[in-house]
């Protein structure tokens, strides 16, 4: 099978997965193609690939054009590269049309309008995914033709499954080596003391994920937790993380991006996510897997992944993510059973190679119907 994944700008969840997906149909035996924004293709291994040009006009275009109507499906990642993908699809002869939502399309709490030019490419489309239930609910009412729910695994999960939880005492030293190893600035508040439980988030600073309710939280908890908050981004939300920190003397750090990852969670004893919108985090995925309790906002596919395996609560209610929290920490019972949950929940998710799988088997259906409407 001839398979052209598109993807333009986008986070670099939706890159790395676009990468993982075209590396299992490669090695699955079919030729695959990805037409991607010259960022994506410079930072992610996307294999064979295509440069889509910022202004649509020239031989690249044509080039692209000829590559994608010759292909026998077209599979368009985000709400921008499924608008890209139908411009080149509108004639009737034209190969399967697939586009994933990864995110919520437009701003964070808007829905898409049945006459907006996202809804055109979602009507133009054989099928549209949604990474969460939300996001299938909103492609149909925009007016896919039909929808499917697709999951994006985390990677690194299988890998956080077979490593054991540290011990109390091994985690209590793993989290004193870690802080120790931060340099001053990234506890602007006040000194952090190690022997105190942690909590963890693990963010990007832009606004959709709403990490200045970590502030609130942390400075609510100082006296009984140390809170880290792991990610980079907008530097004005630095900003207002530091300088709310020095003045509210919040046990905040700010340990920027990081490779260790897989230590933070070992060394952390509850996880908090107060994002205004998620689909399916990797984050909390991980955190699942390492068997770290997780609070998290109602929103989005959290639910879906979390329900009855961890606290959710409601967006920008900072009172009760901290009294989560507090709940995670001063009941060991109900954080035991809530871990073990969210373990074997995780544990049972597919994982990349039964994904790719799952795409093939809904191509070839595509196609196949493709083919009987060109017939009629």
């Amino acid at each position: 099978m001839n398979i052209v994944q598109v993807i333009q700008t986008g986070d670099g969840a939706m890159a790395n997965h676009v990468s993982r997906l075209a590396r299992q149909l490669r090695l699955a035996g079919h030729d695959v193609l990805v037409a991607a924004d010259a960022d994506v293709i410079d930072n992610h291994d996307v294999g064979e690939s295509i440069v889509i040009p910022s202004r649509l006009a020239g031989t690249q275009v044509r080039l692209l054009k000829r590559l994608i109507r010759r292909s026998d499906v077209v599979h368009a990642h985000g709400s921008n590269g499924g608008l890209l993908a139908a411009t080149l699809l509108t004639e009737r002869r034209r190969p399967a049309f697939v586009v994933s939502w990864h995110a919520r399309p437009g701003l964070g709490r808007s829905l898409l309008s049945a006459t907006s030019p996202n809804g055109f490419g979602v009507r133009i489309a054989d099928a549209v995914s949604g990474t969460s239930p939300d996001l299938v609910d909103i492609a149909r009412q925009v007016g896919a033709k039909q929808t499917w729910l697709s999951y994006v695994p985390s990677p690194r999960v299988p890998g956080l499954l077979d490593t054991p939880r540290l011990a109390p005492d091994e985690q209590r030293a793993l989290r004193a080596r870690l802080l120790a190893g931060l340099p001053a600035v990234a506890s602007p508040g006040r000194d952090i003391d190690p022997a105190k439980p942690m909590v963890l988030t693990v963010s990007s600073l832009i606004p959709r994920k709403n990490v200045l309710a970590v502030l609130e939280a942390a400075t609510a908890l100082r006296d009984e937790v140390t809170w880290v908050l792991i990610g980079r981004g907008d530097m004005s939300i630095d900003d207002q993380l530091r300088l709310g920190a020095i003045s509210s003397r919040a046990p905040l750090v700010l340990a920027g991006e990081r490779s260790d990852v897989d230590d933070w969670l070992a060394a952390a004893d509850v996880f908090a996510l107060p994002s205004v919108w998620e689909s399916r985090p990797l984050a909390v995925q991980e955190a699942m897997a390492a068997q770290v309790p997780v609070i998290a906002t109602r929103t989005g596919g959290i639910p879906d992944l979390l329900e009855d395996a961890g606290i959710l609560f409601d967006v920008d209610d900072v009172g009760a993510m901290v009294d989560g929290v507090r709940t995670l920490l001063g009941n060991p019972r109900l954080s035991a059973s809530l871990t073990e949950a969210a373990r074997q929940r995780i544990a049972d998710q597919p994982r990349s190679p039964e994904i790719a799988q799952l795409w093939l088997s809904r191509y070839t259906m595509l196609v196949a119907a493709r083919g009987e409407t060109a017939r009629d």
